[in-house]
């Protein structure tokens, strides 16, 4: 019982900080940049000309909450969501693949550390250059693939077992 409720007591932490993250310091980095979308968000990536167009729209109290407030949530998402994640697999799925995916969501959180690191110095930095701008965006997409990925397959592996429960007549429609 008591690891259960450390479990759930861990989803609840990995939710509330992703909501603070995005539906509360998101809107108000998004105001900062004039309705642009954060670097952490384009997970698709962005070139010199977007970056340097994010960072000129940026207000100087944007630029703060992103360095301060984005980053400290992140930083404390990041490893709660890579605990949460592995964790889950470890429950539901076989050992080896538990074990891959613990990899795979390792991969994930390392990428995204890297990238909070990276924007840091995109948005610290006097001058962007391409190979700044690149080394963010690669992290960004990496980022973004491999979490992406993990989260598949979590959604996945949650809806085999509640549908393993209700063939076993555990659990009624």
């Amino acid at each position: 019982m008591l690891g259960r409720m450390a479990y759930l007591s861990l989803a609840g932490v990995v939710l509330a900080l992703w909501a603070l993250m995005t539906q509360v310091v998101g809107p108000e980095l998004a105001a900062a940049a004039g309705g642009q979308t954060s670097f952490d968000a384009r997970f698709g990536g962005y070139d010199l000309t977007a970056a340097q167009a994010y960072v000129d729209r940026l207000t100087p109290t944007g630029r703060d909450l992103y360095l301060e407030a984005l980053h400290r949530l992140d930083g404390l998402f990041i490893p709660a969501l890579a605990l949460f994640l592995v964790w889950s697999f470890a429950v539901l799925l076989p050992r080896w693949l538990a074990l891959a995916m613990a990899l795979v969501v390792i991969a994930g959180a390392v990428a995204d550390l890297t990238e909070n690191i990276r924007v840091a110095t995109l948005l610290t930095a006097g001058e962007l250059t391409e190979a700044m701008v690149t080394a963010a965006s690669d992290a960004t997409r990496i980022k973004a693939v491999l979490d992406g990925f993990a989260l598949l397959v979590f959604g996945g592996a949650v809806l085999l077992a509640g549908y393993r429960r209700f063939r076993q007549g555990k659990v009624r429609p």
